[in-house]
């Protein structure tokens, strides 16, 4: 779970080392952009063939002129800034809500029909869109979600795996709609692996997704809670 919490924030961390170079970048351009404008304004042709009380009273309004433009440029500037800045962040932000489930080392794994149910507990929740219902998460929301999980397989000689699906009331009942899939080989030589797999889906509220075993009734899993995990991340 450490491991997993250090690569969200060194992914978002670096996410943000971009958004602030390119930010830079930015404000630099806009800047030089500023002094042409300014520098423009300075060198109007100046009137020739009036007194110098005229040319005192043109030279005032001229300052004023300069001032007011390089009033109405800054404004302008900052003002484009601040809409860059609230456009660009979109794209490096937290999450509103996630979830991630750990094995619960107090209990093993059962069979259910054909398939085997890890139980979990919750290592890690926020926001209110998604909750945790027995070995479940509930979505609370309509949106599009970022669903991963992970197990560690300790059976060798066989092709070990698991499958993420969700399920959702119709006018006949709940049906299950199968979202993610993870196959992983177990060698001879070593009995110990994992199989990780993610994805992006559209979730509906009220879906209940869960990670299962299909038809391995006699599937041995690490109950470690850096090895065996299941998580939902909100993306809208």
């Amino acid at each position: 779970m450490l491991y997993n919490t250090l690569l969200s924030l060194t992914a978002f961390m670096f996410c943000l080392s971009l958004f602030l170079v390119y930010r830079a970048s930015v404000l630099e351009n806009d800047f030089r952009k500023l002094q042409g404008d300014i520098i423009l304004q300075l060198n109007q042709p100046r009137s020739e063939g009036v007194s110098d009380g005229s040319m005192a009273k043109m030279s005032k309004t001229r300052e004023d002129i300069k001032s007011s433009a390089f009033q109405q440029i800054q404004k302008n500037f900052l003002r484009l800034s601040f809409r860059r800045v609230k456009r660009e962040q979109g794209g490096c932000r937290v999450p509103k809500s996630f979830l991630q489930l750990t094995a619960n080392t107090n209990k093993q794994p059962y069979v259910r029909g054909n398939v085997t149910v890890i139980p979990w507990t919750v290592a890690v929740q926020q926001g209110h869109a998604i909750s945790p219902k027995a070995n479940r998460i509930v979505v609370q929301e309509d949106g599009y979600y970022m669903v991963f999980g992970q197990v560690l397989f300790e059976s060798s000689g066989a092709i070990m795996g698991h499958i993420v699906r969700s399920w959702g009331s119709t006018e006949s009942g709940m049906r299950s709609t199968e979202l993610l899939r993870c196959l992983q080989e177990m060698s001879q030589a070593t009995s110990v692996n994992t199989c990780y797999t993610a994805g992006t889906v559209k979730l509906n509220q009220r879906d209940e997704l869960e990670l299962v075993i299909p038809n391995r009734p006699q599937a041995v899993i690490s109950m470690d809670a850096h090895s065996t995990f299941f998580g939902v991340m909100q993306l809208n």
